[in-house]
């Protein structure tokens, strides 16, 4: 149902002002970079589960769309948190068996 700006209120300048305003990681959802990194900076998102679940719900609305923007999201994660790229396999594996459950 189009774009996850509404959620932000007051916040959505601070969404738009951060990198990767324009840029879509799960298009079915509306999530931008920007997104998320708002939830790592500000929302307490640490993992990509707190994004594509929790902060978005792009897991439980298309499962296949949100294990396609993971990779995406993982890296967003790990350059805002300061994690390595085992930081971010591990992640993917863990989302990975965790959207198994969601695919129709």
């Amino acid at each position: 149902s189009g774009s996850p700006d509404r959620y932000y209120g007051a916040d959505l300048p601070l969404v738009h002002a951060l990198p990767g305003a324009d840029v879509l990681v799960v298009p079915e959802t509306g999530l931008t970079e920007a997104h998320v990194r708002f939830a790592a900076r500000h929302e307490l998102a640490r993992r990509v589960e707190d994004v594509l679940a929790r902060r978005n719900r792009a897991l439980f609305l298309d499962a296949r769309a949100a294990l396609a923007g993971a990779p995406r999201v993982a890296a967003i994660l790990a350059e805002e948190l300061g994690h390595d790229a085992a930081w971010q396999a591990r992640e993917l594996e863990s989302f990975g068996a965790l959207a198994k459950g969601y695919l129709l």
